[in-house]
């Protein structure tokens, strides 16, 4: 068979496996040999939203990917710099001749990263392949359109295998030394992170995560994700794994579809629980290249709400507050208890962030901006449009979602009333009763400080701008457009011939963190 090119390069993004990738299948298949590469981009590295978790998880996935190459011939190299200096020296030094890779929807540093990029392959006349790894369009003109796009993507498209033997570039020598997350970044490590707590980020790791929970963990995922004490293990834990691409959203998929398939025709008690738990996961699942496709789509809204009428609320931004905030010390334990516990581990479900915003934006008057980055930092499966979308949704900015604030005091006595979680992140609190600790509001608790604010007075202040602009022409005008632009589309199936699709109303309780 003929290839195209001598040398393609499979420039590794957030796509750390070799399983079902388009972009390496796509390398393979037009060049004669083929190398993979990673680049630590100091830039990225040195961003408000890049942390040591992040850095961590990129290196433990690469030197995985790396071992796996091996396995079959193939080589990664691992390069520190921009990207676009980079591929120029290989191209200079070893004639590279194609450059491969996936679509990213990403922040604004990656963005102009990869215009820097499409410049770099113009002004050398080199290709640069660019394959789909989700449901998102890029350029998509009509939202409409999205739903049989993501069918024929993630539904009729078989899951790709891994290639048996790659023939890599010869005489190419291989660097897979890593610096220092501080060297590179100029920050400090947070030294709250607790490393064994944190996920492993590998395609084999992947794998796992997925079979425990189609096969045990998953029965409780109905009921037991809205509690941190459980949603460790009832949760899917898939998030961090679809956020670096050690699994793709196809394969989860498919293997969701083959289990429930394996569930239809059983009855028992277990089974119907079964049944129940795996719909409302598929049913969050939906919504994954949904929200990544609002970034795609308005790319602005990482730094302006994407509702223009929302864009001068007056928040109380203050250093000293959102200083308590990031460092779990704000004197409301299940706020400083999901924080302690997001910096050590980097995971928490869906629901606590959610509460995390809401006490952040309406009880302690900080604005989402202000609190944005200091959440990605955290978020070991930190995915730019699925991040920054929930953020705008849960301070009320967007202006389609039913506004939600939860209460932290409430969400202590519905799901750690007994202050399992709490006293586990916060020490100062284990030797008080969880009486005690519900009424923080009134009791003296030794050495944990008072609340910093009061948050009901304060949250009243936030949501009675939220609802004046919600019930203003302006707000009811552009939030006709954003739901006409970003709102959720329902969703045919295969069977049904296509008919016109009226956009549905959101439902805020979904969310993509799929915990």
């Amino acid at each position: 068979m003929n290839k195209h090119f001598k040398r393609g390069l499979w420039w590794v993004k957030r796509d750390f496996r070799i399983k079902d990738n388009a972009a390496l299948r796509d390398a393979l298949a037009q060049c004669e040999t083929v190398t993979a590469l990673f680049v630590i981009e100091p830039e990225l590295c040195a961003s408000e939203e890049t942390s040591f978790l992040h850095f961590h998880a990129w290196q433990q996935a690469a030197d995985y990917l790396s071992t796996q190459l091996a396995a079959i011939g193939g080589r990664l190299i691992i390069r520190i710099g921009r990207p676009e200096g980079v591929f120029e020296n290989l191209r200079v030094e070893q004639q590279m001749d194609a450059l491969f890779s996936h679509q990213e929807t990403g922040s604004a540093v990656t963005f102009a990263r990869d215009l820097r990029v499409k410049h770099w392959a113009k002004e050398n006349n080199l290709p640069w392949f660019e394959s789909h790894q989700n449901g998102v369009v890029r350029a998509l003109q009509d939202r409409d359109q999205r739903q049989p796009i993501i069918r024929q993507r993630l539904f009729e498209t078989s899951v790709m295998s891994a290639p048996s033997s790659i023939e890599w570039w010869p005489d190419m020598p291989v660097s897979n030394s890593w610096p220092m997350f501080e060297s590179v970044s100029g920050k400090a490590v947070d030294k709250r992170i607790e490393v064994p707590e944190l996920q492993i980020v590998t395609e084999a790791a992947a794998q796992n995560t997925l079979n425990t929970f189609l096969s045990d963990r998953g029965l409780r995922y109905s009921g037991g994700i809205s509690s941190p004490n459980t949603a460790f293990t009832a949760g899917s834990r898939l998030s961090i794994h679809l956020a670096w691409g050690t699994i793709s959203l196809r394969q989860v998929f498919h293997a969701l579809q083959d289990r429930s398939r394996e569930l239809h025709s059983q009855s028992g008690a277990q089974d119907l629980q079964w049944r129940k738990s795996l719909k409302a996961f598929q049913a969050r699942l939906h919504w994954h290249d949904h929200f990544m496709q609002r970034l795609e789509s308005a790319p602005n809204m990482e730094t302006e709400a994407i509702n223009p009428a929302y864009r001068d609320i007056r928040y109380g931004d203050n250093a000293q507050i959102l200083q308590a905030w990031c460092d779990g010390y704000t004197g409301l334990p299940l706020i400083d208890a999901c924080v302690r516990c997001l910096a050590a581990t980097g995971f928490l479900n869906f629901r606590m962030r959610a509460m995390l915003v809401t006490t952040g934006c309406f009880g302690l008057a900080q604005s989402w901006q202000a609190l944005q980055y200091p959440l990605a930092r955290l978020f070991l499966d930190y995915e730019p449009g699925i991040h920054f979308s929930q953020v705008q949704m849960q301070a009320g900015v967007v202006g389609i979602n039913t506004l939600r604030v939860y209460s932290p005091h409430k969400q202590l006595l519905d799901h750690d009333s007994n202050a399992q979680f709490i006293k586990r992140w916060i020490p100062e609190l284990r030797t008080f009763d969880a009486e005690a600790i519900a009424n923080y509001e009134s009791r003296d608790l030794g050495d944990y400080p008072s609340p910093i604010v009061d948050i009901n007075a304060t949250g009243k202040e936030i949501k009675d701008q939220i609802y004046a602009v919600r019930q203003s022409e302006a707000g009811r005008k552009d939030a006709a457009t954003v739901l006409e632009l970003h709102g959720s589309r329902k969703r045919t199936t295969r069977r049904r011939a296509p008919k016109a699709k009226k956009p549905e109303k959101p439902n805020p309780q979904l969310s993509l963190d799929f915990d």
